[in-house]
């Protein structure tokens, strides 16, 4: 089986800030590692011109001015499939997904339809909510109950991690809506609490805890958030339930498949509050199989080829 890796920050030249390269070229290197140690698995793995090359598999580079989109749909006609890791930011995750459908590449991730969903965050925690998980309350900025908190998290709807996302004040929310076109922009009120995040691998609309994280978030003088690192493994209370958690987020959103991430805050009442689902590969899974013991890329992998046999 012929399989590409292709993720984005490390592999389309886009210009991004080091950090997020960096941290795509960490999750692009652990699951090619996993994927070549899989026998019978030819791997391709996508690397911009000026960045380092896969530690395994074959590299392909994008030419010069050559758009992501074509870049990866030249990629993808090499293999039997694509190891898609992409951003829901500006519809990057969902663009790349409707091209490789209509090429009739498989793809192992996430259905379009999925992706779609997860992509809006304030259309995900609403469909979470109405299936009875706890979610964090969410409004559009231009619409949002300022007064009520003292504190906001402002971020876009369709946005990746911490991407312009600040925490401030509701008055610097409100001078925030009143200077700045405010379209895309959701208001979270600030919750106190643990970030943390749970590593699930889903299969057949049943969903594995890999791995509950604690998240390190520093927060700018400016508001701004930025992750600087996550611990794996952590254990959580009891009456947290992560395990149904993550039963019940695969149920409610068909279409999860493989490795999901979802961002929750732990409150000091031990529960889970979501905040986010990201239907793809995070920073999470690096250096998890190891800590696991298992190969979990291969693991994934079966997972695809008995759906496909049961299809």
């Amino acid at each position: 089986m012929r399989v590409l890796v292709h993720e984005y920050a490390s592999g389309s030249g886009a210009a991004l800030p080091p950090s997020i390269v960096a941290e795509g070229c960490a999750m692009r290197d652990a699951l090619c590692a996993d994927l070549a140690a899989v026998p019978d698995v030819v791997l391709l793995a996508s690397a911009a011109p000026d960045l380092p090359a896969p530690p395994c598999g074959a590299r392909v580079t994008p030419r010069a001015q050559e758009r992501d989109s074509d870049f990866l749909l030249r990629a993808a006609r090499q293999v039997d499939a694509v190891w898609l890791v992409a951003p829901e930011s500006a519809g990057i995750a969902l663009g790349h997904l409707r091209t490789l459908e209509r090429a009739g590449v498989a793809v192992l991730g996430c259905t379009r339809e999925a992706v779609e969903l997860a992509s809006s965050k304030s259309r995900t925690l609403a469909r979470l909510a109405a299936a009875g998980i706890r979610t964090t309350p969410t409004w559009p900025l231009a619409t949002a109950p300022l007064a009520r908190h003292a504190e906001w998290a402002v971020k876009p709807d369709c946005g990746c991690g911490c991407e312009e996302a600040r925490r401030l004040t509701a008055a610097q929310a409100e001078t925030l809506r009143r200077e700045e076109s405010n379209a895309g922009r959701i208001a979270q009120p600030w919750l106190a609490g643990l970030a943390m995040s749970l590593s699930l691998r889903v299969a057949g609309g049943r969903a594995e805890l890999l791995s509950v994280n604690r998240q390190h978030i520093a927060v700018a003088a400016d508001g701004a958030l930025s992750l600087r690192g996550l611990a794996q493994g952590i254990a959580l209370p009891p009456q947290t339930g992560a395990a149904a958690l993550a039963h019940h987020i695969a149920a409610a959103i068909p279409g999860l498949r493989g490795f999901v991430g979802v961002d929750f805050v732990l409150g000091v009442d031990g529960r889970a509050t979501v905040l986010e689902v990201n239907p793809r590969l995070t920073s999470a899974y690096v250096g998890l199989s190891a800590r696991l013991g298992r190969n979990l890329a291969a693991e994934i992998l079966a997972d695809f080829a008995a759906e496909a046999c049961h299809a």
